[in-house]
């Protein structure tokens, strides 16, 4: 119930949690973290989303989008470490909006994405400064790492570095329509 209904969360329920699996849960069907409850999972270090067969994105920021820029004089703080994605046939996105200036991601250091065809991209540039693993296996639709950043490029502030300084090691395997890392970039 605590997924489907934001008015019933006390305002420290999550405040201690650090990690979460999600398993099975076919109840979910379009985000499994629904906005709402993102002020409350601040302290999440490890997130495992496996088997849930509608999903069609993990975290949603797109609701936040809409409540304009005054809703977050700076960004929420977001302490996830730790990145498991297993049997997800229908996710297409991890963010469903870039979350920069929603969500500060600057802890992030390993992502795991198993079996999930539909997915066609794992991060937007401004998720992977810090990530340090990625394993990337059996997904059919995905096309590139991290998602094409979509400011002009003749602007004066584009960015042409690469946006994962600090991986260590890379692991892609049976990705028949993979292109690119980052077009950007490489």
């Amino acid at each position: 119930m605590i997924w489907l209904d934001s008015g019933r969360i006390p305002k420290s329920f999550f405040s201690n949690l650090t990690s979460l699996t999600v398993d099975g849960c076919q109840f979910l069907t379009d985000v499994v973290i629904p906005f709402y409850l993102l002020p409350f999972l601040t302290n999440l270090e490890e997130l495992k989303v496996r088997k849930c067969g509608s999903v069609k994105s993990i975290f949603d920021v797109k609701t936040a989008m809409g409540l304009g820029a005054a809703a977050f004089p700076r960004p929420l703080p977001f302490s996830l470490k730790k990145l498991t994605l297993e049997r997800l046939p229908k996710l297409e996105n991890i963010w469903n909006e870039d979350p920069h200036g929603i969500l500060s991601v600057q802890h992030l250091q390993l992502v795991i994405v198993e079996k999930c065809k539909c997915l066609t991209s794992v991060f937007p540039a401004s998720v992977a400064k810090d990530l340090e693993k990625l394993v990337v296996k059996d997904c059919e639709g995905l096309m590139e790492i991290v998602a094409e950043d979509n400011a002009d490029p003749r602007g004066a502030n584009l960015d042409l570095m690469f946006p994962c300084p600090c991986v260590r090691s890379l692991k892609l395997q049976g990705l028949p329509k993979f292109k690119y890392f980052y077009y950007c970039s490489l």
